[in-house]
């Protein structure tokens, strides 16, 4: 099929129809992502363990560092224990500073996160904060 440009007030051609990600299905939804495997290695590293911040052993996930979408991995050392709707929520929402509670502890998850993103972004992304070197400031 031969491909013609848009013009202002044109339909868009109806080829296939966009199949998003989703979590959550509901009627008419599209099917969501299957899970490879290494997903299951996750679950199975924080299963039994504590949320890293509040303790809480109830509703405990597999909370990525380095997102997937940031060039995060289906390793279980990219994953830390973080309870579901409290800790996981605000950690990935930038409101949780999650450097105090992985570090010595979490040593290996951090290396393999650093592998993924550089200090600063790793830093930013731990401590939900901007970095900046001494003596610069941001605009």
């Amino acid at each position: 099929m031969k491909r013609r440009p848009l013009r202002p007030g044109q339909p868009l051609p109806q080829e296939a129809p966009l199949v998003g990600r989703t979590s959550r299905r509901s009627a008419g939804s599209p099917r969501p992502r299957p899970f490879s495997r290494a997903f299951g290695a996750q679950r199975r590293k924080v299963s039994g363990l504590p949320c890293l911040v509040c303790g809480t052993r109830v509703g405990v996930d597999p909370a990525h560092i380095t997102p997937r979408a940031r060039g995060g991995c289906d390793h279980p050392d990219c994953v830390v224990p973080l309870c579901r709707f409290r800790c996981h929520r605000a950690f990935d929402d930038g409101r949780l500073d999650l450097l105090p509670y992985v570090e010595p502890r979490h040593r290996l998850e951090l290396a393999h996160a650093l592998r993924h993103l550089g200090l600063i972004e790793l830093l930013e992304r731990l401590t939900a904060e901007r970095w900046a070197p001494a003596g610069c400031e941001a605009a």
